[in-house]
């Protein structure tokens, strides 16, 4: 299992087999704490691609892989990553990130019936929203408001003129003489002239209005065949919809979060809090050594900056500058 973690943390299983089994155990830990995310991304992958977005199997398992990869990669950065407070700042902020987004891929998952009931009204709203939309436009374009005001004049002016024909008919008005006479007919006819004035207008506004619910229509199909249920910014959109009215809703989804948060940011707790083991410090024991090495290396006293160290007609001075010497040489 040893060898296994290594390969997954980077680290050098030969330094590492022969350390303290507190290194080891930071090690092992480590890469355990690797694959948690990398299974929960594989996971949430796979059903969010398969069951939330309805993709293919063949699409979904490339898709599971993939975050998995990308993941495990994140994660092992992470953990071999060592440097000065920016980089500190750098890895949580990378943990940050997947922890968030894993979290929300989960929630996606978890609470799929949930969100297929709101995305269902919110496909409603939005079909209801394009036909108010077209009926304004519609209106507007038409000016139906004007054709409303040329129907209530007409039938004003309909009921004014059946009233003075009425009234001429029975001497209450205009000559004062009863019956159907000259004036009585003229009335009449004038009526009748307003009563078909009226029906134009009013088979003028009935054109409008079927040829308006036609339009309505078809911008609710438009409205309708455009909103995608499986889009993913639609459902998270649902999501937050949901939360944001439904408290039980809300404490759910807070502690299923908080629960996919600290598993996806685990690495990076680890990293930061676990104190440094024999074996890490042996490492940064090589890399100074390392470093005090090309130092003196350096040194303009140092034997790789004598000439005369790569000269072959030197190699006897050499030799016998190393030789013992005695008084009777």
């Amino acid at each position: 299992m040893l060898k296994t973690a290594c390969l997954f943390t980077g680290d050098n299983y030969t330094l590492l087999s022969a350390d303290t089994p507190a290194s080891k155990k930071k090690v092992v830990a480590m890469s355990i704490a690797m694959l948690l995310p990398t299974l929960i991304w594989i996971f949430n992958g796979f059903m969010l691609s398969f069951d939330v977005l309805k993709s293919s199997i063949g699409w979904s398992i490339l898709v599971a892989i993939l975050c998995g990869v990308i993941v495990f990669l994140v994660e092992k950065l992470i953990i071999m990553a060592n440097g000065n407070r920016w980089l500190t700042f750098f890895r949580i902020c990378i943990g940050l990130i997947v922890a968030m987004l894993g979290s929300l891929a989960i929630d996606e998952v978890i609470f799929k019936d949930d969100i297929d009931i709101r995305v269902a009204r919110l496909k409603a709203d939005a079909i209801a929203e394009a036909k108010i939309k077209e009926e304004e436009n519609f209106n507007l374009l038409n000016d139906i408001s004007a054709v409303d005001a040329d129907i209530n004049r007409a039938q004003t002016m309909y009921d004014n003129a059946v009233s003075l024909a009425i009234a001429e008919a029975d001497g209450t008005k205009g000559t004062g003489n009863k019956g159907v006479g000259e004036v009585a007919k003229f009335k009449d006819r004038k009526a009748e002239e307003r009563k078909q004035d009226l029906s134009k207008l009013i088979l003028k506004k009935e054109s409008f209005s079927n040829m308006k619910d036609s339009l309505v229509n078809l911008s609710g199909s438009k409205a309708a065949t455009n909103f995608h249920e499986n889009a993913l910014l639609t459902r998270i959109k649902a999501l937050f919809s949901l939360v944001k009215e439904d408290s039980y809703m809300l404490f759910t989804y807070i502690l299923f979060s908080l629960l996919m948060f600290f598993f996806e940011f685990l690495v990076v707790i680890l990293k930061l809090t676990w104190v440094k083991t024999n074996y890490e410090r042996k490492l940064e024991m090589i890399e100074i050594i390392g470093k005090k090495r090309m130092e003196l290396l350096q040194k303009p006293d140092s034997a790789l900056l004598d000439p005369g160290n790569y000269s072959n007609q030197f190699d006897q001075t050499r030799f016998l500058l190393k030789k013992s010497t005695s008084i009777y040489n």
